[in-house]
C-alpha cells in the first residue's frame, strides 16, 4: 500500500525559528557594542577633560614661576655680588674675633713661649680668605685661626727654640718665620711668626725629633765648644 504524498497547506512550510535567533542575538550584540562605545567614551571624554586641566593648571604654575624667576633676577641685578661678598667676610670675621679667647691663646702661649723670649704683639689674622689658604698649606680642621706673633728674643737660640716648641705643640701648626732680624752688635732678636691656631689643640701629628735649642747650646758653652747645629734650621 502506497504512502499518500497529499500537501492541503496553502503555502509551503518554513522554520523561520533560527532566523529570529541569529537575528535577536545580532541585535543584541549591536545593543551591547553600543553600550560599551557610549561607556568608553564617557570615560574617556572624562580622562581627557582632567588631564586638561592638569595641562591647563601646569601653565599657570609655569607662567607664575617664570614671573617669579624674572622678578628675582631682577631684584638680583639691583645688589652687587663683590659688596656682598665683603659684608659676609667682614660678618664672618667678627663671628670668628667674638669666638676666639683671648685668654686661652695667652695661657697656651704662655706653656710654649721660653724664658729668653718676650713676646710683643699677637695678631689674629681674621678673614675667610686667609684662613682658607692658611688650611689649605696643611691643615683641614674647623675652627682654627691664623695668627701673627711678634717678639724679641735674647738669642737667636732662644729664637730656634720658640719655633721648636710651637712645632711640637698640638696647638699650633704651619709655623712660618716671616723676619727675623737684629742691629749691628746685638744679639736680640727682633722676629714675627705666622702660625695657626687651634684652641681645641687637635693638630696634634707626627712631628720630627727636635731637641731643646738652649739646653743643647747650654751644654755645649759649658764642654766648651760650638752648638750643634740645630734641627729647626733644617726646617726654616
Amino acid at each position: 500500500m502506497r504512502a499518500l504524498e497529499l500537501n492541503l497547506a496553502t503555502r509551503p512550510f518554513r522554520n523561520n525559528v533560527p532566523i529570529w535567533v541569529g537575528l535577536a542575538l545580532g541585535v543584541a550584540a549591536v545593543a551591547a557594542f553600543a553600550s560599551w562605545n557610549v561607556v568608553t567614551w564617557r570615560n574617556a571624554s572624562h580622562q581627557l577633560a582632567t588631564l586638561e586641566a592638569d595641562i591647563g593648571s601646569s601653565k599657570r604654575r609655569l607662567e607664575e614661576l617664570d614671573k617669579r624667576e624674572a622678578a628675582a633676577q631682577a631684584g638680583i641685578r639691583e645688589f652687587d655680588l663683590k659688596i656682598l661678598q665683603v659684608q659676609a667676610e667682614k660678618v664672618n670675621d667678627i663671628i670668628l674675633r667674638r669666638g676666639l679667647s683671648w685668654t686661652q691663646l695667652f695661657n697656651t702661649l704662655e706653656t710654649v713661649v721660653p724664658y729668653e723670649v718676650k713676646m710683643t704683639a699677637i695678631r689674629p689674622s681674621y678673614g675667610t680668605r686667609e684662613a682658607t689658604l692658611a688650611n689649605n698649606r696643611g691643615s683641614s680642621v674647623a675652627g682654627t685661626v691664623p695668627i701673627d706673633v711678634e717678639g724679641i728674643a735674647q738669642s737667636f737660640e732662644a729664637f730656634l727654640e720658640f719655633e721648636r716648641a710651637l712645632i711640637v705643640d698640638p696647638h699650633f701648626a704651619n709655623v712660618e718665620p716671616v723676619r727675623s732680624e737684629s742691629s749691628p752688635g746685638e744679639t736680640e732678636i727682633h722676629f714675627q711668626i705666622h702660625v695657626l691656631y687651634d684652641p681645641d689643640g687637635r693638630l696634634g701629628r707626627e712631628h720630627p725629633e727636635i731637641p731643646h735649642v738652649l739646653e743643647a747650646a747650654k751644654k755645649s758653652a759649658e764642654e766648651g765648644g760650638e752648638a750643634p747645629p740645630s734641627a729647626l734650621e733644617g726646617l726654616r
